[in-house]
């Protein structure tokens, strides 16, 4: 009891620290997400301010391109300078335009808007704050901004934006400037982009290190216009950048998207985000103190250790009652986990531990998996009380079956496992047959006489797999092929598991095929004693990506086991009528459609309203529409059968019986049932050249047919001397490859089109 309690307790701090690892990493996965959204916002901004800001000066630089070129051509441009009435159109037009001027290569102005006073403006190419943008101007071919200074002409902050015209020859002619207004326009220079005290958007000269713009707490155009990074701090902040980034700076030049780093600003540690302006040779700059980013990552921490600590004091209160109560419960719990509460028998937990212990010891043994063969009819019927106590007798008479050194198991439901030191194969299978053949007899529950009989599936270790998952596996796959014949007994071989992955492959293959309508539908005409065809019969067909062509009978029948036949047959249904549909309006109503309908399917609940359904969407009237059953219908529930034989027929639907005379209850029902049609098997016409009793039983069914009314095919007809046969006997339609194969609508649209011609 003292290891119990020391290892619950050792779960306890293993838990807590656990707790303390999950704690630590989920505060640094949400320090990384608080980063990485302040780094994304940053760079977002970053790239939208950039994107406005070059979208205000290319507009700006098309617009003194445009004005200056207007300017050059009026007559007399040098001889003396005035204002241009011209100009002041344009200001009133863009509000963020302050001031135009056209000036001679010279410097001297020659041209302006009406609101400067030409005799009071200096030289552009000698005065101290316009010289050097304007010798930057002349030697540009795009478009040059100056340092951000306040223009006492006009009285207002301005950024100068400068335009060089130049000759055919590439001579500058003259430069046209003009003036940004800060604080009052429409543009993002005149709009508050920071967010609050801790934030800030900057606009870099790269040329000078000067500020051009920023939107900041508290500063204005007569703080930053003064900003100024000296050259060697420049420096600094490049080697700085190439380290984080892990990239030369001429890529961050030339890259168009926003690159994050941090960095020390006025003591203040800084998240910023820049994008270089290659054109005008700014750099736009989003950044952050660090401070918020802390804040929000402290509530962050507060409320992940409250939760801790939360956590931690519910899961010690919670380990003190288990600790409680751990040693009243253990020896029971033990028992429990390891055998079967109805039978009292070892369960799968505790087959799995003896077989793990002989296959650690490498000592052979076998295993024998027994399924009860149809113990969900016992159910059914006489309900799970009666269940239970079938498997509790079961067991008893399983166990007294056994030799003393076997240990038996309830893997579950209606499913035993015998493991045995028995190793020698053939003994082993012999006594399994024997086991089966004596399960067989009759079982007494209660007032019940039952007939209980069992399938067997036989495993060796090591010869059929070396851990318990692959032995069950084993057993069960030759359980499966018992359960073929019922109230067997069945050997593994290795063929079994190529045959159950195929069917795995075939599965998961075709429930993705009829999602993406893979299967495919060709049609086999029948004919009359005319040779001219009156219906189709669809037939599915489907070719695989993977497995290439899978034939009919073998996908239908993975799909029968699978539950893939509603949905298939469902599919059949709607692509047949809809492809048929589609013949109808090209040669007309003449012909019928046939289609097979599996048992499963016909036995929905909504079958009828699923098919009215279909045939009202594509518009086929009911009466074209004959449907094929077998006669193993027949063998589930009769009055729900006929019921829905008796509404399909009320609603002008035809019914077909496919195989007919291969199976035992047809002639006896058939009187009973609401049957349109009969199909003569096509292993009786192969023979009725040769065989009499072939030739007799065809004879027989179209007896029954032309006595009931019924319409009659023949399927499965290849040669020209069974048609006369038939003929000969009676039968007026046919089908087979004598006719036609099974054809795709397409084929079968061109070959009835040559039938109607």
């Amino acid at each position: 009891m003292l290891a119990i309690k020391r290892n619950i307790w050792a779960l306890f701090f293993l838990i807590l620290s656990g707790g303390v690892a999950l704690l630590g990493f989920n505060l640094y996965s949400r320090w990384q997400t608080v980063l990485s959204d302040h780094e994304s916002y940053q760079k977002a901004r970053a790239k939208l301010v950039a994107q406005s800001v070059d979208s205000v000066l290319r507009t700006q630089e098309l617009v003194l391109d445009v004005v200056g070129r207007e300017l050059l051509r009026q007559e007399d441009i040098w001889s003396r300078s005035r204002r241009i009435p011209l100009l002041d159109s344009i200001l009133r037009a863009d509000p963020s335009l302050i001031g135009f001027g056209l000036a001679r290569p010279n410097g001297k102005l020659v041209r302006v808007s009406s609101n400067l006073d030409l005799s009071i403006l200096p030289n552009l190419r000698t005065h101290p704050e316009t010289r050097e943008g304007f010798a930057q101007a002349l030697e540009s071919d795009s478009m040059v901004l100056g340092r951000t200074y306040f223009m006492d002409a006009l009285g207002s902050w301005v950024i100068p934006i400068r335009k060089a015209l130049r000759s055919p020859e590439g001579d500058v002619v003259a430069v046209m400037t003009a003036g940004l207004q800060i604080g009052s326009g429409p543009t993002v220079f005149d709009q508050t982009l920071h967010d609050g005290p801790d934030d800030a958007v900057i606009l870099f000269r790269e040329a000078d290190g000067y500020v051009q713009f920023m939107s900041q707490e508290g500063v204005g155009p007569e703080q930053f216009s003064e900003i100024r990074i000296p050259e060697d701090r420049k420096l600094s902040n490049r080697r700085s950048f190439e380290k984080q980034l892990n990239m030369p700076f001429e890529d961050v030049f030339a890259s168009k998207e926003a690159v994050s780093v941090r960095m020390q600003r006025d003591g203040h540690d800084v998240l910023m985000a820049g994008v270089f302006n290659k054109r005008y040779q700014l750099w736009v700059l989003s950044e952050t103190k660090m401070a918020p980013v802390h804040r929000e990552f402290a509530r962050s921490f507060l409320g992940y250790f409250l939760a801790y600590v939360a956590v931690s004091s519910v899961l010690f209160l919670l380990f003190r009652v288990i600790d409680r109560t751990e040693r009243k419960r253990h020896q029971q719990l033990m028992f429990q986990s390891r055998h079967d509460d109805l039978t009292g028998l070892l369960n799968r937990a505790g087959l799995m531990d003896r077989v793990e212990y002989l296959i650690s010891k490498d000592r052979p043994f076998g295993l024998v998996v027994v399924n009860i063969d149809n113990f969900r009819g016992i159910n059914d019927r006489f309900g799970e009380e009666y269940g239970d106590k079938t498997l509790q007798q079961f067991s008893q008479r399983l166990w007294q079956m056994l030799e003393s050194s076997d240990d038996l198991a309830r893997l579950g439901g209606d499913e035993f496992a015998v493991l045995t030191r028995n190793v020698d194969l053939q003994a082993l299978e012999k006594a399994c047959i024997s086991l089966v053949h004596q399960m067989a007899d009759t079982v007494e529950v209660e007032r019940l006489q039952l007939q209980v009989t069992a399938s067997v599936g036989v495993v060796i270790y090591p010869d059929h797999g070396d851990s318990f998952s692959d032995l069950i596996r084993g057993a069960h796959l030759a359980v499966y092929e018992a359960k073929k014949n019922r109230n067997s007994a069945c050997v593994y071989l290795k063929e079994m598991e190529m045959a159950y992955l195929r069917r795995l492959t075939i599965e998961q293959r075709l429930r993705y095929g009829l999602a993406l309508e893979a299967p495919y539908m060709v049609y086999q005409p029948q004919v009359d004693e005319k040779g001219q065809t009156v219906a189709l019969e669809s037939l599915v067909r489907w070719q695989d990506e993977e497995l290439g062509f899978v034939s009919p009978a073998e996908f239908v029948a993975v799909a029968e086991q699978s539950g893939l036949m509603v949905p298939l047959g469902h599919y059949v249904l709607k692509r047949s009528i809809r492809e048929f549909s589609e013949l109808r309006s090209d040669l007309g109503d003449h012909l019928d459609l046939a289609v097979n309908i599996s048992v499963i399917q016909f036995t929905q609940p909504d079958f009828v309203d699923s098919v009215l359904s279909v045939l009202a969407k594509h518009g086929v009237p009911p009466r074209h529409l004959v449907l094929e059953i077998t006669e193993t219908l027949f063998m589930y529930n009769f009055a729900r059968v006929l019921n829905t034989l008796e509404r399909l027929r009320a609603e002008g639907i035809r019914v077909s019986m496919d195989d007919f005379g291969t199976g035992y209850s047809s002639l006896s029902l058939l009187r009973q049932l609401p049957i349109d049609e009969l199909k003569i098997d096509k292993s009786f016409v192969d023979h009725i050249l040769d065989d009499e009793k072939a030739r007799n039983m065809i004879e027989s069914i179209i007896a029954i047919a032309r006595n009931h009314n019924m319409e009659l095919i023949a399927e499965g007809v290849e040669l020209e001397d069974q048609v006369n046969a038939l003929l000969h006997m009676g039968c007026r339609r046919f089908q087979g490859y004598y006719f036609s194969k099974p054809q795709s609508m397409a084929q079968i649209r061109d070959a009835l089109s040559a039938e109607v011609i």
